[in-house]
């Protein structure tokens, strides 16, 4: 039997906080494995630097934060010194990143059509004609039993739930290898929340998607990943 290869493989990460003469330790030693097809959950408190290690696997640190020791490799390659160009490519291409309070991501006044319609051409060509079929199908995916309505909605006319379930689609649209859902279920009731997380376990066994799932509620993202591994405060694995 072949070993599989982890797709994403984090060693000994550390991230530092540099201002002026100030310097600090956010991220200390932390190491994980992302499989083919599997759900890992990351959890911890709220603090404890889920999301600075989400942002730093994907090149979108803020200002003053820097990776200074470990490793990032990305299908056996290290993708440590990828420069901003190179990380929009990544994200674009392979891994997607849902971010915490993502739904404010929406437009609430321009129709989900044109806003899906511009994410799908970052990677696919073709007329509105041609793509529809597209995004009818990814909205299907993502649990809309009428996404021919959906697409004609504005996203103030839709909950949270809903406008979660399409910004999933539109993230599914770039057909990342990986997709980092940060956060998912934060803005969002107990009934919705099960919902979201429902859908992620059905999108891996329908399409086979490999997610890093971070939550600070670890009771409920438990009975959805195959893995989970917890952070303490300063991003050290407990």
């Amino acid at each position: 039997m072949l070993e599989r290869s982890p797709l994403l493989k984090v060693e000994h990460l550390e991230v530092t906080y540099k201002h002026r003469l100030q310097r600090k330790i956010i991220i200390q030693d932390v190491s994980f494995e992302l499989y083919p097809g599997e759900i890992v959950a990351m959890t911890g408190k709220s603090g404890a630097g889920k999301s600075i290690i989400s942002h730093a696997l994907v090149g979108l640190l803020d200002k003053g934060l820097s990776v200074t020791k470990g490793q990032i490799l990305f299908e056996g390659k290290s993708i440590m010194h990828l420069n901003e160009k190179q990380f929009e490519n990544l994200r674009r291409e392979n891994i997607a990143i849902m971010i915490q309070h993502s739904l404010n991501g929406l437009d609430p006044i321009r129709l989900v059509k044109k806003q899906m319609l511009e994410t799908i051409r970052q990677r696919k060509r073709g007329s509105n004609k041609e793509l529809v079929p597209l995004l009818l199908y990814l909205l299907t995916q993502v649990g809309f039993k009428e996404p021919e309505q959906i697409l004609e909605a504005y996203p103030y006319e839709l909950s949270g739930g809903m406008r979660q379930r399409v910004l999933l689609a539109m993230m599914l649209s770039l057909q990342p290898k990986i997709l980092i859902a940060d956060e998912p279920t934060t803005a969002l009731d107990v009934v919705n929340r099960e919902k979201v997380l429902r859908l992620f376990k059905q999108l891996q066994r329908n399409l086979g998607l490999t997610v890093l799932l971070i939550s600070h509620d670890e009771n409920s993202v438990a009975k959805y990943a195959d893995r989970v591994f917890h952070l303490n405060e300063g991003g050290v694995p407990i």
